[in-house]
């Protein structure tokens, strides 16, 4: 396909089409990223990057954009995405893919899938993933974190229905299951087990059942099951090191330890000034808005808690707003913030669940998780 500025038009097949600016934008990226997914937020943020459109907005260019392909929709469609977004897609594609791939490249390109993924650079990881190019095969993990950042739990769940992997139902169970008893008792079980990894063991006892521990009323629990993993770390760029911290100023918060927790905030501030891990600064800035309206300026805390949904988006790794959203739950009432601003930020999160359909895989979630434990 031929794109023209001069007139925002393109020609494929001696078919010319006038657009308008933004839909010839709006084109041109999906073109140059066919095969892709992009969230509306992703598109906001690329084509309207200095506005303040809505949703709606991609949706309309969508719309009109597909009425006028329509002539060409043998050689190219735009594709919903149910829960996630838009996708363009090139018929009769030439395979780019090489036959084969030296050991050295497939071994740097694993260093540098870890190396994102500790960063929290969920774009550039899906670049990297899903470039045809390089010929990657990706191995379990690599396609188990594809669709962790597309928040494609179905797709997710479906994969791993066959295998003994506990920790992605587990990982999901306490967002769809409203008895955080049970939920914990999930986690409990899980560990005593002692299936799961060092790297597994630790997301489970300091993202998630800490966090669950903390909704069910005992933060002093989750405070303990996060100073602890602190304690056994000796080195600041252990990959679990900066959500710890982040982790522990959420639990002072909780706790209504004011002075403590914007002491670990501050603390946690500047480590990530060292490490820039961009998940865990975006729920830094979360915290940071809470603290803006605990003191009374809900104007500026919802401008830091809206940079650190940003963050989210910069970062792609779309999963991160579960936990997000679940602090916002726990901790908003404690920030003193006003009905408007919890009501905005529960409709935030309800959008996100009815998008991912997470709701919906409960049953699912459930079994898989029973099969295993």
């Amino acid at each position: 396909m031929e794109f023209s500025e001069d007139g925002y038009t393109i020609r494929l097949n001696e078919i010319e089409i006038e657009l308008l600016r933004k839909e010839f934008l709006l084109l041109k990226f999906l073109y140059t990223n066919n095969g892709r997914t992009f969230s509306r937020e992703e598109l906001l943020d690329v084509i309207w990057p200095h506005e303040f459109p809505t949703d709606r907005t991609v949706d309309d260019h969508i719309y009109r954009l597909r009425k006028k392909l329509n002539s060409l929709q043998d050689d190219i469609t735009i594709k919903t995405i149910k829960g996630l977004g838009y996708r363009l897609e090139v018929k009769e594609r030439v395979d780019e893919t090489p036959t084969s791939v030296p050991k050295e490249i497939e071994k740097q390109a694993n260093e540098l899938f870890d190396t994102y993924y500790k960063y929290g650079q969920g774009k550039a990881l899906r670049e990297l993933l899903t470039n045809k190019v390089l010929g990657l095969a990706l191995n379990e993990k690599q396609e188990t974190v594809l669709l962790w950042l597309n928040s494609d739990f179905k797709a997710l769940l479906k994969r791993l229905a066959d295998t003994k992997n506990a920790i992605v139902p587990l990982l999901l169970y306490g967002f769809v299951e409203s008895d955080t008893e049970k939920v914990i008792d999930a986690h409990k079980r899980v560990l005593d087990e002692g299936r799961l990894d060092e790297k597994e063991r630790m997301d489970i006892s300091c993202f998630s059942l800490s966090l669950w521990y903390m909704k069910f009323g005992r933060p002093e629990t989750s405070l303990q099951l996060v100073q602890q993993e602190i304690d056994g770390i000796r080195d600041i760029h252990h990959g679990f090191f900066p959500f710890l911290n982040v982790m522990k100023s959420a639990i002072l918060f909780y706790q209504n330890k004011l002075d403590e927790a914007k002491r670990s905030i501050e603390n946690t501030e500047i480590l990530l000034r060292q490490l820039p891990y961009l998940r865990e600064t975006s729920a830094l800035r979360v915290l940071q808005g809470l603290l803006l309206i605990r003191d009374g300026d809900e104007k500026a805390g919802r401008e830091k808690i809206e940079e650190g949904r940003g963050l989210i988006r910069q970062s792609g790794h779309t999963y991160y707003l579960l936990f997000i959203y679940q602090l916002l739950k726990l901790l908003l009432p404690n920030s003193g913030a006003s009905k408007e601003t919890i009501q905005f930020y529960d409709q935030a999160a309800e959008r996100y669940m009815e998008e991912t359909e997470l709701e919906q895989l409960k049953p699912k979630i459930e079994s898989q998780l029973i099969s295993l434990i």
